[in-house]
């Protein structure tokens, strides 16, 4: 089963339980829905990307100061 058939199968499940009663209506956005990121998610993401760089670099840094130091 392909990603497209995956999501599909999904909203056909939810939709089901929905329609029966066995879970709550959920409100959610076509964004949400779909998987689709809104550009504040894409800001987020690229955020976190860079803190992540940084801090590796920051550790390779002090690991690689603390050869120097020892070696």
């Amino acid at each position: 089963m392909d990603d497209f058939e995956r999501k599909w199968k999904l909203i056909r499940e939810q939709l089901l339980a929905e329609a029966t009663g066995e879970e709550p209506h959920a409100i959610s956005s076509g964004r949400t829905l779909f998987g689709i990121q809104s550009e504040a998610e894409r800001k987020m993401e690229r955020f976190a990307r860079e803190i992540e760089e940084e801090t590796r670099a920051k550790r390779l840094a002090e690991r690689m100061q603390g050869q120097d130091e020892r070696g």
